[in-house]
């Protein structure tokens, strides 16, 4: 004879525990309002030893808040977006809100599954960072808020908040050049992306402005054709001497060949990168970067969220953050 298995208590359990209707314990559930204290105290305490949660799925068919959140990033492996995931669960957690998260891996079908799956389970509100192909007709069955980070919508209809990509390379690129650096090599993939382009065009700005040749390699993808693009550029008379990464990924791959090829950072090549990292001021020499705001950027995202879920403004434009230039040995300093 099998077991029998305990089932889950439902709204009505507690009715007949507490002996009072079901519509007094939903008042109960939903704030307490025109309940006595003696009935409130019963129900409470019905609801305490059955171990009651009401369902959120039956609540949002009847038009009620789920407390639950998307969240759709390219990668959980990305340092950058793990960080921010972080940062919105503890805004999510401040309002009591469950952050159902999903990974696009940069794929526009497979972002385009997730919006709608979430959209199944009646989600209060989205936060995206679209692929380079994300499409408004993915959000016009969305009932609900969406706000961007690090990257806009397309029809930037959409409320975003990103950092200053543009204003960041040319930083990058303004410090390499002020530290006498003439043949720089900047080093991108991902090239529809919205952060890429904007990095790549900071730093060809300065570069041609300041009459020096561009150099560029921007399908870079991991290290072997990091490894094939240095290789293109580390020999012959006309050989570079600075580095540019406009992600952090390509930062550790560069640092990599160059350690592996025996050439000297920064009295032979110097190296900068797009974004921090882990460990890159503990390296040998350390690593110059950008670094990005991501936890500002990430905690304004979810609290513009949750105020327009709450049915305050936020504007439909994007917010733009300031980003950091972090000297460290990899470009001569100390």
């Amino acid at each position: 004879m099998t077991k029998k298995t305990a089932s889950v208590p439902a709204l009505m359990d507690v009715a007949r525990r507490a002996g009072v209707g079901a519509a007094t314990v939903s008042r109960v559930i939903n704030g307490g309002q025109n309940v006595s204290t003696k009935t409130l105290a019963k129900v409470q305490a019905a609801i305490q030893e059955l171990g009651y949660h009401p369902s959120q799925a039956a609540r949002s068919l009847k038009g009620a808040k789920t407390k639950t959140i998307g969240l759709i990033i390219p990668s959980v492996a990305d340092p950058f977006f793990s960080a921010a995931a972080a940062a919105i669960q503890e805004v999510a957690l401040e309002h009591e809100t469950l952050v159902l998260l999903a990974a696009s891996d940069n794929q526009p079908a497979r972002e385009r599954e997730q919006i709608t799956a979430l959209i199944q389970r009646r989600i209060d509100g989205l936060i995206l960072a679209p692929t380079y192909a994300a499409e408004p007709t993915m959000l016009q069955h969305a009932k609900f808020p969406v706000i961007c980070f690090d990257r806009p919508f397309p029809d930037k209809a959409v409320p975003t908040v990103l950092a200053d990509n543009y204003g960041g390379a040319k930083a990058a690129t303004e410090h390499l050049i002020r530290n006498g650096y003439e043949r720089i090599l900047c080093i991108g993939g991902d090239a529809p992306l919205f952060t890429s382009q904007k990095r790549v065009k900071g730093h060809r700005d300065v570069i041609r402005a300041a009459g020096l040749p561009y150099l560029a390699e921007l399908n870079v993808q991991d290290y072997l054709s990091t490894r094939a693009a240095l290789d293109r550029h580390l020999a012959g008379r006309q050989k570079i001497d600075a580095i540019f990464c406009i992600k952090n990924e390509l930062t550790v791959h560069a640092y990599r060949v160059l350690r592996e090829r025996r050439i000297a950072i920064p009295r032979s090549v110097a190296l900068l990168g797009f974004d921090d990292f882990e460990l890159a001021d503990a390296l040998e020499p350390p690593i110059s970067v950008i670094r990005q705001p991501v936890v500002e950027i990430a905690r304004k995202a979810a609290e513009m969220l949750f105020k327009t879920m709450e049915h305050e403004s936020v504007g439909k434009g994007m917010i733009t953050m300031r980003v950091e230039l972090v000297t460290r040995g990899s470009c001569g300093e100390q």
